[in-house]
């Protein structure tokens, strides 16, 4: 049989942790002021009935022994035995005086008139003005020592307070994103603690519904996608083992580029919408070998066009990516260039790691900047009605692979794409991203 736990909530926690502390604290200072008051209250009597009693040995005729001689006196501030006195105490008008200090003696002095004489009536507190002090330091180590309890008491509290708290963070950080009908282990006592367990359990669920719909809609569109490509991949093979003419051949070959665009853009899809897996996994794709190969599917691009096409040196490197990623990000920036330079020449070429596009020859007019910087802003923000899928798709795949992708505009109207796979080749191993 399972014993529920009780629930107590944090406000109530911290109003008895603070009750508790001025409870301890003002106990300790009402101990301390009746421990002062009780000391000094004991050396007035001394010093009073200490007199007393001097005097009364005195009139009795008795030895006084060994009681201190009296510390109050009588006497006639007018009269000439008051010589002995401090100036400012023969000044002194009727009243009392406490905490009189003339020439550091210390007195309290009582004055009256008594039939034209004033009467002064001085009593030595040096003993009590030193207990006195004793006693304040003392209070102030008292009230030094209750700060840093209060210090290490708050601090000590707002730990434990706070525990639960951070057993909670910690139980998020847990989680594995990639697992479903995860829930926070029920068992916190702070209500406001089992809120929190209670709301994050219930957003957890609604999470799985949603995530369930999106991985169910993303198999079911692959599978839809993927069925009419195939079958139009299926069909242009066909068709290419019949006579064609050459502008047969040419629609053909577009059919084929556009097929493996369609493909590998449902492929980058697909991959932007899962989880991002290690590429520590992925078999390395050697560029050097590769890369020659994607760059002739787009000769066909150039009939019948004024423009050229240059490899330029393909230095051996290596990235763990899969081929149709890889075509998705290279083929889409070669395509890009190819629609932006009206005539002259392309270079294309892959040194120290970093692939380059350079246009050569005529410039591009102020239109077909504006379109190149409008598709690049809304690769940056994002997809807008529409507009810069394939730009857009090959930003947020160089992002999930840590590229770095950058377009130029020179004086001269020429266009210069930098791809950095951050390789470095340095006489090395060849290098692979990881």
């Amino acid at each position: 049989m399972a014993t529920s736990m009780k629930t107590t909530s944090l406000r109530a926690r911290i109003t008895t942790g603070l009750l508790l502390y001025a409870a301890v604290l003002s106990a300790a200072l009402i101990a301390a002021g009746t421990f002062l008051n009780a000391r000094h209250e004991r050396l007035v009597w001394m010093s009073l009935l200490g007199d007393v009693m001097v005097r009364d040995l005195r009139a009795a005729h008795l030895p006084a022994g060994g009681v201190n001689p009296p510390k109050v006196r009588l006497i006639d501030l007018d009269s000439p035995a008051a010589a002995s006195l401090p100036a400012d105490v023969r000044r002194l008008g009727p009243g009392l005086y406490d905490d009189f200090d003339p020439e550091n003696l210390p007195y309290a002095v009582l004055v009256k008139d008594v039939q034209g004489h004033r009467m002064a009536a001085l009593i030595d507190i040096s003993t009590e003005r030193a207990q006195e002090r004793r006693l304040a330091y003392l209070l102030d180590a008292v009230i030094v020592a209750g700060l840093a309890l209060l210090m290490v008491a708050t601090w000590w509290l707002a730990g434990r307070l706070l525990r639960p708290v951070s057993c909670l963070v910690d139980s998020v950080h847990a989680l594995d994103p990639s697992r479903r009908e995860q829930r926070l282990v029920p068992g916190y006592r702070l209500a406001e603690t089992k809120a929190l367990e209670t709301a994050f359990n219930a957003y957890l669920q609604r999470l799985d519904g949603f995530v369930l719909r999106e991985r169910e809609f993303i198999d079911t569109a692959s599978h839809e996608l993927r069925t009419p490509i195939s079958v139009i991949s299926g069909a242009a093979q066909v068709l290419g083992a019949e006579p064609l003419t050459v502008d047969g051949r040419r629609a053909l070959q577009r059919i084929r580029l556009t097929t493996e665009a369609m493909r590998d853009t449902l492929a980058a899809l697909l991959h932007l919408a899962k989880e991002p897996s290690s590429l520590a996994a992925l078999t390395p794709l050697a560029l050097e070998s590769w890369l020659p190969d994607l760059i002739a599917d787009y000769w066909p691009l150039l009939d019948g066009r004024p423009l050229t096409l240059e490899v330029g040196p393909i230095e051996p490197a290596a990235v763990r990516v899969t081929s149709a990623i890889a075509a998705m990000i290279f083929g889409n920036l070669l395509r890009n260039a190819i629609e932006h330079t009206q005539a002259g020449h392309l270079e294309v070429s892959l040194r120290d790691g970093v692939f380059s596009i350079d246009s050569h020859g005529e410039t591009l007019d102020a239109a077909a900047v504006a379109r190149l910087y409008r598709s690049l802003a809304l690769a940056e923000v994002g997809r807008v009605h529409g507009a810069g899928l394939g730009l857009y798709l090959v930003r947020q795949l160089c992002e999930r692979l840590g590229w770095v992708l950058r377009y130029a505009h020179n004086e001269a109207g020429e266009l210069q794409v930098r791809l950095d796979l951050h390789l470095r080749n340095e006489g090395g191993p060849e290098p692979t991203t990881n």
